[in-house]
């Protein structure tokens, strides 16, 4: 459905006959809002599927620490679990 056209139509009646069409236009978009939805929830549990993919691979790397820093090796500033030390 092409809304911009139907939109282009409702105005086109509005200014031709004076009249005021508030419930056809809000007719119009709801169908091609519902059509959009539709059309595009394939994509999204698509990219909820690759979100997922990637947190489940981040939660497995280093990617939030800077780069110089190993994968054992404490933040700065911070203590490890077992470190009683002040």
């Amino acid at each position: 459905m092409n809304a911009p056209a139907i939109t282009d139509i409702a105005m086109t009646q509005r200014r031709r006959f004076g009249a005021n069409i508030p419930i056809i236009v809000f007719a119009i978009v709801n169908v091609s809002g519902t059509q959009h939805r539709a059309f595009y929830d394939d994509y999204s549990i698509h990219v909820f599927d690759i979100i997922n993919a990637l947190m489940m691979q981040l939660g497995t790397s280093c990617s939030f620490d800077s780069p110089g820093l190993a994968r054992d090796e404490p933040t700065p500033g911070k203590r490890s679990q077992g470190d009683s030390t002040p």
